[in-house]
């Protein structure tokens, strides 16, 4: 089951929600119409709060949305393409093709979001005003100061300079220009963040024990986030960093087992994927080089067509994300492995196949990596 779906596309960038997103949505839904709406409008039905609540949980997911876009949109506009924006439990994230090459671009990207969240303040607040002197309800009045504050609220907090919040962002760029040094810009800015994420910890804990149990919990998780995201930030800049000064000749493996296309696919079952237990083979022909088969497109056969299939017409033809020059970096490999559906890409020097670079590759690296720089 998929954790994650696609809502559609905007300026090529596809919008996902998680499902977690969900547990927010009905959360908000919840506490406004047994908790916010009650204690503070006690003569407004029961049905209304409801429908009202619902309205602004929406509300809220579009002002989310749009903070999420506006990053990606001033990332386009700089160059840095953006695959995808994802909605999740702790807010959303926009997913950058790479990380900005100067602190003035990242300084642009970060401060769009809460800007945006500010925006979108000053027109909720105009708008209830406008409706109070026209003597719109109360409801209507109540529904748009009340996302107005909460775009108010997620442009503040996600100002505090505490990296991976926009804050955070703004702060290592800021030390990144001073210094000209981005790795120690974001180990600052990543130990910011983990301190602030102790602080909503300990607001958190205090919050069970005074009775405030379900906001304490929600402070608990979003510090835990906080901490977590801060630290990993830094380490996968510490490892991009490496990465980007190893070419893939000095990381790949040279020794690779290659199939025929016109094999059986239960040959290629039987003699390869058992026996040497990879996930998938690059396929030849003549001695050329012509894709990848990998065990998914294996999985979705019949068995009984086995024997009449050839690896041939189940393989994946060469692009450019299958492919990686080896005087190229090992950043620019773990962009196309991590990026197809393979998880390898082949290292070719003119049509020649020399080596293979995968996952468990980079991932073992890293592990290695950690333990020796714990």
């Amino acid at each position: 089951m998929k954790s994650s779906f696609s809502i559609g596309r905007i300026k090529g960038i596809q919008l996902e929600i998680n499902l977690s997103w969900f547990i927010v949505f009905a959360l908000v839904i919840f506490s406004l119409a047994t908790g916010y709406f009650p204690q503070n409008y006690p003569d407004w039905d029961p049905v209304l709060k409801w429908i009202l609540s619902g309205i602004i949980a929406l509300l809220l997911f579009i002002s989310v949305l749009l903070h999420e876009l506006s990053h990606s949109l001033v990332s386009i506009s700089l160059g840095i393409d953006v695959r995808k924006i994802s909605l999740f439990i702790f807010g959303g994230i926009a997913q950058m093709e790479k990380e900005p090459d100067e602190p003035v671009k990242e300084l642009k990207i970060a401060v769009a979001g809460p800007a945006t969240s500010i925006l979108l303040y000053i027109l909720f607040i105009l708008l209830a005003n406008i409706s109070a002197a026209l003597g719109s309800s109360e409801v209507i009045i109540v529904l748009l100061t009340y996302v107005a504050s909460v775009n108010l609220v997620l442009a503040i907090f996600n100002l505090v300079p505490a990296f991976p919040l926009d804050g955070g962002r703004v702060l290592r760029a800021i030390i990144w220009y001073l210094s000209g040094n981005l790795q120690n810009a974001t180990r600052i800015a990543s130990s910011m963040g983990s301190i602030f994420g102790y602080f909503l910890i300990f607001i958190g804990i205090f919050g069970v024990l005074s009775g405030i149990f379900i906001s304490g919990i929600w402070f608990i998780f979003i510090g835990w986030f906080i901490i977590q995201a801060s630290q990993s930030s830094y380490q996968n800049m510490v490892m991009t960093d490496i990465f980007n000064k190893i070419h893939v000749s000095e990381f790949m493996t040279d020794k690779v087992m290659t199939v025929n296309y016109y094999i059986s696919v239960r040959e290629l079952v039987d003699s390869y994927f058992y026996k040497y237990r990879f996930a998938s083979f690059p396929v030849t022909r003549d001695g050329e080089v012509i894709g990848v088969v990998n065990r998914e497109s294996i999985k979705e056969l019949n068995k009984e067509s086995w024997d009449q299939t050839t690896v041939g017409s189940v393989t994946d033809s060469l692009n450019d994300n299958l492919v990686v020059a080896p005087y190229e970096s090992v950043s620019e490999a773990m962009k196309k492995l991590f990026s197809n559906e393979i998880g390898r890409v082949l290292v070719m020097d003119r049509g020649n196949l020399t080596g293979i670079v995968s996952r468990t590759d980079i991932l073992n690296y890293i592990r290695i990596h950690s333990q020796f720089n714990q």
